[in-house]
């Protein structure tokens, strides 16, 4: 990782490496959202540029690091769709610099969590982002940090932060040859569990939302109001099956 001095990187060097990423792409995310400049059409294929080394440079490799290791990184859901993202840049299905722009701006930021209420600090190397009213490309920025450098970068970033701000989730170490299919699982598993968490709410707010208008049908007198009490009951009975059925089952069937 570097000619003139040999790193030894722990779980926890990793995990402090990718909450550094995505404290980058948040500060990012906020400077763009606030900004009442119009960005123009070379602009964003800058910033779009600029968002593409981002990732190469503090994600990508790192990431191929842990494949190498067999550990699981600590990606966050928005991490994983910028990486996601700028693999179908690769691929040519986003055409050029100016849609990965697009495209950033595009992902969603709730539920609210890491990437909304993120660990920003005040300053950060390389924070090209300030400068949107002038933005232009760095040539400095075309070589990527190396092992020395971003232990720098993450070291600086978690010295600025309030003592019990620097709580990370650690990767995890999996078994080589099942690593791939083993994210793959963990990622299917989670995003089931929300999906099915959120139908389920969705279900419950349905059926309040039942309760009163048959309330006030039933008021009226009214066959209608009949109907409606019988649809209440029916999704009730469905809300407490599916509540009593083991979430490892239930939602990843």
């Amino acid at each position: 990782m570097s000619s003139q001095q040999d790193l030894e990187f722990t779980l926890k060097d990793f995990t402090q490496i990718f909450e550094h990423a995505r404290s980058h792409l948040l500060a990012i995310r906020i400077e763009l959202e606030k900004t009442k400049l119009t960005i123009l059409p070379d602009d964003s294929r800058v910033i779009g540029e600029y968002l593409n080394w981002d990732i190469e440079a503090y994600t990508l490799p790192w990431m191929a690091f842990c494949a190498r290791l067999s550990i699981n990184p600590p990606l966050s859901k928005h991490l994983r769709h910028m990486v996601g993202m700028l693999s179908m840049k690769q691929l040519d299905m986003l055409k050029d610099y100016t849609e990965v722009y697009e495209a950033f701006l595009s992902l969603p930021v709730s539920p609210s969590g890491p990437w909304t209420k993120g660990r920003l600090v005040r300053e950060y190397r390389h924070a090209w982002w300030t400068g949107l009213a002038t933005i232009k490309l760095d040539e400095k920025l075309s070589r990527y940090p190396n092992g020395v450098e971003v232990k720098e970068c993450v070291t600086a970033h978690f010295a600025q932060l309030f003592e019990g701000d620097a709580l990370v989730t650690l990767v995890t170490p999996v078994q080589a040859m099942s690593m791939l299919i083993a994210q793959q699982l963990a990622t299917i598993c989670a995003e089931a569990r929300e999906e099915g968490e959120y139908l389920l709410k969705m279900l419950e707010d349905k059926v309040l939302e039942a309760k009163m208008v048959a309330a006030t049908m039933l008021r009226m007198d009214t066959t209608l109001g009949d109907d409606v009490l019988q649809a209440i009951t029916a999704s009730d009975k469905l809300v407490k099956y599916l509540k009593k059925r083991p979430q490892h089952k239930g939602w990843s069937e």
